[in-house]
C-alpha cells in the first residue's frame, strides 16, 4: 500500500525529504511520474547524491540550505543518518499552487516532511540624530550644463577638422 500525501494550493514552507532506492542515476524528468502527479516544477524539486555534501552533510543541507529548524531535523535524526545514496527535496513551491495527491512509489520513499523556518523581515526603526527630522542644508553645487560641454566637443571638433584640412593642403602639390 502507497502513502498518500494532499497538497492543497496554497500549502507554503513545505519540503518534503524523499530516499531514492535505486543503484540506477535518477533524473528529474522521473521525479513526477514517480511521485504520481504531472505537475512539478522541477526548479523546486532538489536531487542530491548524499555523498557530495561532505562535512556539510544531509542534515546541514536542510538547515542552511533549506531553513529547516534544528529541532525538526533533531526529532528525525536517525531516519537522516541511515541515508546513504540519493535523495529528492521537494519544496511547496513545486506544485505550483495547485492541488494534488502524490502517491510515491519505487523507487521513492517518503522519510519525513518539514516545515521552512520563514526569514524575518523585520527591522527596528533607525534612532540615530542624521535619521530624524528634515534634511537640511545648501543644495549641492551644479556642474556644467550639457549644452556648455556640447559646444566644446563641438568647438574641439572642430578645430581638429581645421588642423587636419590646412596639413592636407601643404602635403598636396
Amino acid at each position: 500500500m502507497s502513502t498518500q500525501m494532499n497538497i492543497t494550493a496554497t500549502e507554503h514552507g513545505v519540503v518534503r525529504l524523499f530516499a531514492i532506492e535505486t543503484a540506477q542515476t535518477f533524473a528529474h524528468a522521473h521525479l513526477a511520474t514517480a511521485l504520481g502527479t504531472d505537475t512539478l516544477d522541477e526548479n523546486h524539486a532538489d536531487i542530491i547524491t548524499i555523498a557530495d555534501l561532505d562535512e556539510l552533510g544531509l542534515e546541514g543541507y536542510l538547515a542552511l540550505g533549506m531553513g529547516i529548524a534544528a529541532d525538526e531535523i533533531e526529532a528525525m535524526r536517525p531516519q537522516i543518518k541511515a541515508l546513504k545514496n540519493d535523495v529528492a527535496l521537494i519544496r511547496s513551491a513545486a506544485f505550483m499552487g495547485q492541488a494534488t495527491t502524490l502517491t510515491p512509489q519505487a523507487p521513492l520513499r517518503w522519510i519525513a516532511t518539514f516545515g521552512e523556518v520563514p526569514i524575518d523581515t523585520s527591522s527596528t526603526p533607525i534612532k540615530t540624530a542624521s535619521a530624524q527630522g528634515v534634511l537640511t542644508g545648501s543644495p549641492p553645487k551644479t556642474g556644467p550644463s550639457n549644452t556648455k560641454v556640447l559646444l566644446w566637443v563641438l568647438a574641439a571638433f572642430a578645430f581638429i577638422v581645421a588642423v587636419t584640412i590646412s596639413m592636407l593642403i601643404r602635403i598636396t602639390p
